[in-house]
C-alpha cells in the first residue's frame, strides 16, 4: 500500500478545528466545492453522497471514526483500494496538527508516481480550503 501524508501545524485548539473539519456529515462547512450533501446509514455503513460541480456524484464510506479522526472509503475506477483520514493531532491550548493520509493501492504500479502527485495535490488542497474554514488563510 502506498502512502500520500499532508499536514499543517495551526495556532487552534484541536477541538476548535474538529468542529470545523471534523464531522463526516458536514463537509460542505470547509470544502466550499461541494455543492450537495447527503448521508444515510446503509447496510454497509454510513456513507455520504457528494454532489460535485458538473453534476458529479461522488459516494464515500465511514470505515473508520474515533477522537480527532474519521476514515473514508470510495470506489475509484483507478484504484484496488483507496482509504483517506483525516485528523487533528492536540498539541496545546492552542496548537493543533492537521493531517491528511491517503492510503492507496493502484491498479497499475506503474502509474504511482502520476498518482501520488494527483493524491498530494488533493489533499493540500483540502488542507488549504480547511484553513480557510478556519479563518486561517
Amino acid at each position: 500500500m502506498h502512502n500520500v501524508t499532508v499536514g499543517e501545524d495551526v495556532a487552534l485548539s484541536a477541538e476548535a478545528v474538529w468542529a470545523v473539519i471534523g464531522d463526516f456529515s458536514g463537509i460542505r462547512k470547509w470544502a466550499t466545492l461541494v455543492e450537495a450533501e447527503t448521508t444515510e446509514e446503509t447496510p454497509e455503513g454510513k456513507v455520504r453522497t457528494l454532489t460535485m460541480p458538473g453534476g458529479r456524484v461522488v459516494k464515500e464510506r465511514l470505515v473508520e471514526s474515533g477522537d480527532h479522526h474519521y476514515a473514508y472509503t470510495l470506489p475509484r475506477p483507478d484504484m484496488v483500494d483507496y482509504v483517506s483520514t483525516v485528523s487533528v493531532k492536540p498539541g496545546g491550548p492552542d496548537a493543533s496538527r492537521i493531517q491528511l493520509i491517503v492510503r492507496f493501492v493502484p491498479k497499475d504500479e506503474g502509474a504511482v508516481g502520476e498518482l501520488t502527485e494527483q493524491l498530494t495535490k488533493f489533499c493540500r488542497g483540502n488542507l488549504k480550503a480547511m484553513k480557510r474554514a478556519l479563518g486561517l488563510a
